[in-house]
């Protein structure tokens, strides 16, 4: 059989795979994956393995070990964590994994529907979890099925993996997964709401921190016998607006972004603010948290250096400054070449099944992708949803698009595994 009789074939198998697809997006998204805490990822889980097993896949559940749980999300420990991995074997190539986490973010309000009881409105399925990003993990399994029915001639492996908690860092799903050896693959594809003309080679780092200051608690009725934390945390935060923010911004890759904006380094400072005990006390400890996203041609360590220099350099000029920086989270920035074999395959056949070039671009958020990179794996972000969707109320996938996704994961298989 020629190689464009087989597409072809496989082009036409997806069409018809239509309504299967939205069946197990429906199913997917009635499943309230919510996270925290991660409720009912059994559920999900049982039903992902069956539904593998259906289409031809040998699968393997993994429980992440509660000791693990009990070191990295101790307030979560007693909720379990499940990895799903599919295989299907076909010579002995490359490996090709396809990734997709199943936590979504709580609903929120303002919802028309109910956001676990999804539904079709022009094209349109709404339900939590429906662009980010169960969408793209109904992509997958319909280009794997399309390969099976259709018989494929690949050689290599496709993999398969459905992971927790990418909503809330990734450590106990995908990073646990590659950090015990459950998959070694060669190729990745993060099926996250990228966007079906666009390609993420990358992300952006995060350093989540928190900076303490301290003073001195006395009664307001005589407040020069204390030491205002407020009043220094003013101090301290205008002398980071004024000197450190522009730095940071400053700083600009050399990677195209979604948007122009995209392309700096940022810091956004007093996103949580806490302190004080009563209205009448001078405070004595007020701390206020920042969000400091990182660009790949930086370097970590530098970047919290840059904000310990500038609490010490404000100590130094008031004595009576107290303040400590604490580091809540990190998570690297990650890319890899446009030149990586995967990009070049998998651009090529976006530009093949959509009829135009799709950009390639680094996302502003930090995704489980990094975990890959960091492996070595040449891995790459793309997937039917919309940025634009996630976490947000009312929250759609385009069916159009997710199936025109699944065919791209096909072909893209095609042409790395034959």
């Amino acid at each position: 059989m020629s190689i464009n009789v087989l597409k072809n074939r496989i082009l036409k198998k997806i069409d018809e795979l239509k309504d299967f697809s939205i069946d197990i997006l429906k199913h997917m998204v009635s499943i309230p994956t919510v996270v925290p805490p991660g409720e009912k990822y059994k559920d999900f889980v049982d039903y992902a393995k069956e539904l593998l097993k259906e289409i031809g896949l040998e699968v393997n559940v993994v429980q992440v070990p509660r000791s693990y749980l009990e070191k990295h999300i101790p307030e979560m420990k007693d909720y379990p964590r499940y990895i799903v991995v599919g295989r299907l074997k076909r010579g002995e190539g490359p490996i090709l994994h396809f990734n997709g986490h199943y936590d979504v973010v709580p609903p929120g309000t303002g919802w028309k529907t109910d956001p676990f009881k999804p539904v079709i409105i022009n094209n349109r399925l709404y339900g939590r979890g429906a662009s980010d990003m169960k969408g793209g993990i109904v992509s997958i399994i319909t280009a794997i099925k399309a390969l099976v029915e259709t018989g494929a001639n690949i050689s290599g492996i496709i993999e398969v993996s459905m992971t927790p908690d990418e909503e809330i860092g990734g450590i106990c799903g995908v990073n646990y997964m590659l950090e015990s050896g459950i998959v070694k693959p060669n190729y990745c594809i993060v099926a996250e709401p990228s966007g079906y003309n666009r390609i993420w080679i990358g992300h952006k780092g995060t350093l989540w921190g928190e900076i303490v200051v301290h003073g001195k608690i006395a009664h307001a009725s005589t407040p020069w016998l204390g030491i205002n934390a407020f009043e220094k945390m003013v101090k301290l935060a205008n002398k980071m607006i004024a000197t450190l923010k522009p730095k940071v911004e400053s700083k600009v890759t050399k990677y195209e972004t979604d948007v122009p904006e995209g392309k700096k380094a940022t810091i956004v400072l007093g996103s949580i603010v806490k302190g004080g005990v009563k209205i009448n006390i001078v405070p004595d400890k007020i701390s206020f948290q920042f969000d400091r996203r990182v660009l790949p041609e930086e370097d970590f360590d530098k970047v919290v250096r840059e904000i310990e220099d500038v609490i010490k350099e404000a100590m130094k000029e008031d004595p009576e400054l107290k303040a400590e920086l604490k580091t809540l989270f990190k998570a690297k920035p990650a890319a890899i070449s446009p030149e990586a074999k995967i990009t070049v395959v998998l651009k090529e056949v976006v530009k093949e099944i959509i009829g135009e070039e799709p950009r390639l671009t680094l996302s502003t958020g930090f995704l489980d992708t990094r975990f890959f990179v960091e492996k070595g794996v040449e891995a790459l972000t793309y997937g039917p949803g919309s940025i634009s969707q996630a976490h947000v109320a009312n929250e759609f996938i385009e069916v159009d698009k997710m199936m025109l996704t699944s065919k791209v994961y096909a072909l893209t298989v095609l042409k790395l595994l034959s």
